[in-house]
C-alpha cells in the first residue's frame, strides 16, 4: 500500500483536508474517493467509499466534517460498502452522478468490492424511471390516503398522515442530495438539515422558535389529541399543510431533473442560486428608512403596503416582519427620520415577528394577506424566508370588539363626567382624554380592517385610522385647532402623572367635542352597523 506521504489529492486543492484524508486512508478500511467540484456558491461532494457501516456512523459525526463543510464549501458524506452497492443496483442517481469514473481520486487497491460505473445514458435511462416511478407511486398512495381521510372528515388522522407524507418528501431530498436518510431524527431536525442543501425549503415552513416549525407543532399536537381520542378540528390548516407538500414534491421533481441532466451530459453546468432582486423605490425617503430600520431591527422582510400624498404631504406604511421592532424602536425609528427628511414625508411603521402574524391570523389573516405581497415587498435578507401558511377558508369576524369598543365608551363617559363638572375640577382628564383616543384608535382600526395595533404613538394610530378610512380626515381640523401640538400632547398624558391639573374650561370644551364625534363616529359604526346587538346607555 502507498505511504501516507506519498498520497495526493490535487483535485482537491485542500492541505487540510488531504492531511485528514491521509489519516483516515491509515486507520480505517477506505474502499474509495470520489470528489465533484461545484462552482460557489454551491457544496462540492466529497463521497467516502467505507468498509463497515459501524465506521460510517461514527466517522459521520466527526466535527472536522463541520469545519470543511463551513470553511470550504465541501460536502463530505460516508457511506458503507453495502449501502452504495445496493443504492447502484436501484438505479439511484446520486450513485450515477457522484461515483463516476472520472470523479474517482483515490482506490485502495487491495480492496475486493469498488464500485465501478461504465455505463452511459442510454443503458442506464431504464434503471432511472424505475427508481423515478417508485417514488410517484407511493407518493400517490400518500396522496390518495390523506384525500379519503379528509372526505371522512377525521381531522386527527389528517394531519396525522400529512406528518407521514412529508416524512417520506424529505426522505426523499436526503436521499437525492446526501444518499443518507436520517428517520431516527425528530421532523424539525431533518428540515434544519436540508435548509443547507436545499436552502429554498425555509420557504414552507414557519417557525415556532429558532429550531422549530409551525406545522410539525401541529402535528405533534394532533397525534396528542388522538391519542386522548378528542378532535383537533383545524381544517382551515389543510391547505396550508398541502401547499407545503407540493412544493416539497416540486423540489423533488427538481431535484430528480438535475440529476439527470447531469448524468446525461457528463459534466456539472453552472448553477445560479435564484437571487432576489428588489427594485428599489425610487423616494430617497424609502431608501433612508430601509437603511435605519435595518441597522436597528433584527428585519427579515419590509412591506410597502400603502402611500398616499394629502395636502402635499406624502405618506409611506411600511409594515416589518422581524424581531424587535419593539415601539420603542419604531418611536427611535420615526425619530431619525423626522430628522433626516423634511416635513412633506412621514413614515408609518407596524411590526410583528413572524411566528405572531403566524399564530393570530385566525383573527388578522385579511389584514395581512392584503398586504404580504410580492408587488409591496422594498427589502428582504433573504429569498428563501418562509411564506405563512394561510387559513382556508377564512371568514374575518371581529372576535372579541365588545372588549374594544366597551373600555373606549367607558372612557368616554369617564371623560364627560368630569369635563362636565361644575367645580370645573378637570383632574386627570388630561390622561382619560389620551386614553379615550387610544381606545377609539385602536377600535376604530379593528372595526374597519379586522386589526388590533400596538400601543403605537398618537399620531401613527391616527394615519392608520386614516389607512382605515381615508374619511376619518374629517376630523383633522379637530387636530390642527387644538391649543397646543395634540399628538405630543397625547403621548405624554398616556400615564397618570402626580400633579395638579393645568386645564381651563376652554381647553376642556376643546376636549369634549373631539371626544364627542369621535365617540358618535364610533357608535355609527359598531351599534347602528349592527356588530354589537346591545342598547345604548
Amino acid at each position: 500500500m502507498k505511504t501516507l506521504e506519498k498520497l495526493k489529492f490535487p483535485k482537491l486543492e485542500n492541505e487540510y483536508l488531504e492531511n485528514i484524508l491521509r489519516q483516515l486512508i491509515n486507520q480505517h478500511n477506505i474502499i474509495q474517493l470520489f470528489f465533484t467540484k461545484q462552482p460557489s456558491p454551491l457544496f462540492s461532494n466529497l463521497i467516502i467509499h467505507i468498509d463497515k457501516n459501524s465506521d460510517t456512523e461514527k466517522l459521520q459525526q466527526q466535527k472536522w466534517l463541520k469545519k470543511v463543510r463551513n470553511r470550504y464549501q465541501i460536502d463530505v458524506i460516508f457511506i458503507y460498502s453495502g449501502r452504495l452497492h445496493h443504492r447502484f443496483s436501484l438505479g439511484h442517481p446520486f450513485m450515477e452522478c457522484y461515483c463516476r469514473p472520472s470523479a474517482l481520486i483515490y482506490q485502495n487497491p487491495t480492496a475486493l468490492n469498488p464500485l465501478i460505473i461504465t455505463r452511459d445514458w442510454k443503458q442506464y435511462k431504464k434503471k432511472f424511471h424505475v427508481f423515478e416511478e417508485r417514488f410517484y407511486h407511493d407518493h400517490d398512495l400518500h396522496k390518495l390516503h390523506v384525500q379519503n381521510l379528509i372526505s371522512e372528515d377525521c381531522s386527527n388522522s389528517v394531519f396525522t398522515s400529512y406528518a407521514r407524507w412529508i416524512e417520506y418528501d424529505l426522505e426523499y431530498l436526503e436521499e437525492l442530495y446526501v444518499v443518507n436518510t436520517f428517520n431516527s431524527l425528530p421532523l424539525d431536525e431533518r428540515i434544519n438539515n436540508l435548509i443547507a442543501y436545499v436552502p429554498e425549503i425555509q420557504k414552507y415552513f414557519v417557525r415556532s422558535s429558532p429550531d422549530k416549525y409551525v406545522l410539525t407543532d401541529l402535528f405533534i399536537k394532533a397525534k396528542e389529541i388522538a391519542a386522548d381520542d378528542d378532535d383537533i378540528y383545524k381544517n382551515e390548516m389543510y391547505q396550508a399543510v398541502r401547499i407545503t407538500e407540493q412544493n416539497l414534491f416540486r423540489l423533488i421533481e427538481e431535484r430528480f431533473d438535475e440529476l439527470k441532466k447531469q448524468i446525461k451530459k457528463g459534466l456539472f453546468d453552472k448553477q445560479q442560486l435564484a437571487c432576489q432582486t428588489d427594485e428599489k423605490p425610487a423616494a430617497t425617503i424609502l431608501d433612508v428608512a430601509v437603511e435605519t430600520i435595518v441597522k436597528l431591527v433584527a428585519v427579515e422582510q419590509i412591506y410597502l403596503f400603502h402611500q398616499t400624498t394629502y395636502a402635499e404631504k406624502t405618506t409611506y406604511y411600511l409594515m416589518l416582519i422581524g424581531i424587535g421592532g419593539t415601539n420603542e424602536k419604531l418611536r427611535l425609528i420615526t425619530h431619525f427620520l423626522k430628522s433626516k427628511t423634511t416635513d412633506n414625508h412621514e413614515v408609518v411603521m407596524i411590526s410583528h415577528s413572524r411566528k405572531w402574524i403566524q399564530e393570530n391570523l385566525y383573527q388578522f389573516q385579511s389584514f395581512f394577506s392584503d398586504i404580504i405581497q410580492a408587488d409591496r415587498l422594498i427589502y428582504s435578507s433573504s429569498p428563501y424566508h418562509p411564506v405563512l401558511h394561510w387559513q382556508f377558508p377564512h371568514n374575518p369576524y371581529h372576535a372579541d370588539l365588545y372588549f374594544y369598543y366597551q373600555p373606549t365608551k367607558d372612557v368616554a363617559l369617564q371623560f364627560f363626567n368630569i369635563a362636565n363638572n361644575p367645580e370645573q375640577n378637570y383632574q386627570g382628564l388630561d390622561y382619560l382624554f389620551s386614553e379615550f383616543f387610544l381606545s377609539f384608535c385602536r377600535t376604530y382600526i379593528f372595526v374597519k380592517t379586522y386589526y388590533l395595533p400596538n400601543n403605537l404613538t398618537s399620531q401613527a394610530l391616527w394615519q392608520l385610522c386614516i389607512y382605515a378610512d381615508p374619511d376619518i380626515r374629517k376630523y383633522n381640523y379637530l387636530l390642527e385647532q387644538f391649543w397646543t401640538d395634540c399628538f405630543p400632547y397625547l403621548n405624554k398624558h398616556r400615564l397618570l402623572d402626580h400633579k395638579l391639573s393645568k386645564l381651563n374650561k376652554e381647553k376642556v370644551d376643546q376636549m369634549s367635542i373631539m371626544v364627542k364625534k369621535l365617540m358618535t363616529e364610533l357608535d355609527s359604526l359598531v351599534i347602528e352597523g349592527g356588530l354589537l346587538n346591545y342598547e345604548q346607555d
